[in-house]
């Protein structure tokens, strides 16, 4: 499996062997990333990827200073989880 950051279509995208397996859609506005959605396809769930894309744009916002709004139901779990990066919650 792939993560790939697809910047000008604000996305993550998980591939596997190029086919897409899952995704992550954000918005930026001037000092948050919003995440929207949070989705793997059902065949495989439950292999933390949809948690690896959160974690992935979580990284994402630290790098560029941005704090993190979890619209998505997922990714406010994903910072329940991880409170080392609580940090970041706009």
């Amino acid at each position: 499996m792939e993560l790939v950051h697809v910047k000008s279509q604000k996305r993550w995208l998980a591939l596997n062997d190029e086919i897409q397996i899952g995704e992550l859609i954000y918005e930026i506005t001037k000092d948050n990333m919003t995440i929207s959605h949070a989705e793997v396809d059902a065949h495989y769930r439950g292999h933390k990827i949809a948690e690896e894309l959160v974690l992935s744009a979580i990284q994402q916002a630290r790098e560029s200073k941005l704090k993190v709004v979890p619209a998505c139901s997922f990714a406010k779990i994903v910072f329940e989880r991880y409170p080392e990066q609580q940090d970041l919650l706009a």
